[in-house]
C-alpha cells in the first residue's frame, strides 16, 4: 500500500453538501446562494465554483461562502456591505381591502 495510489472515497459525514437538496427553511436563517452575491473571490471547491466573501461582525470576520446558511444578523452584514441584494419581501395587502364586483354576474345556463 505503500506505493498504490488511494481511492478517494470523499468525506462521508457531509454526503452531497454541494449537491443536495433544498432544505426547508428555518426562521431567523438564510441560505446564501452564488447567484445572490455580487461580490466575493470566486473559486474552486470539490469542482465546483463557489463565492466567498468576508465580513466583520463584532470585531471578529466571518467568511461566508456560497451555499451557506447564515443567521439574520450575518445576511444584514452582507446586505449593508454590499455583497448581496435585499431579499425580495412579497407587500403586505391590507386585511381590510374589498375585491370589486362584476357589474353583470354571469347567467346561469338551463
Amino acid at each position: 500500500m505503500l506505493f498504490r495510489k488511494r481511492k478517494k472515497a470523499g468525506n462521508q459525514s457531509q454526503p452531497g453538501r454541494f449537491g443536495r437538496k433544498k432544505q426547508r427553511e428555518i426562521p431567523g436563517y438564510v441560505t446564501v446562494e452564488y447567484d445572490m452575491m455580487k461580490k466575493g473571490a470566486d473559486s474552486k471547491r470539490h469542482g465546483r465554483t463557489v463565492r466567498q466573501f468576508g465580513v466583520m461582525m463584532h470585531g471578529s470576520i466571518r467568511l461566508v461562502t456560497s451555499g451557506d446558511t447564515v443567521d439574520q444578523a450575518t445576511y444584514e452584514a452582507l446586505v449593508a456591505a454590499g455583497a448581496v441584494d435585499p431579499l425580495a419581501r412579497a407587500p403586505e395587502q391590507p386585511e381590510d381591502r374589498v375585491e370589486p364586483e362584476e357589474e353583470n354576474p354571469p347567467e346561469a345556463k338551463e
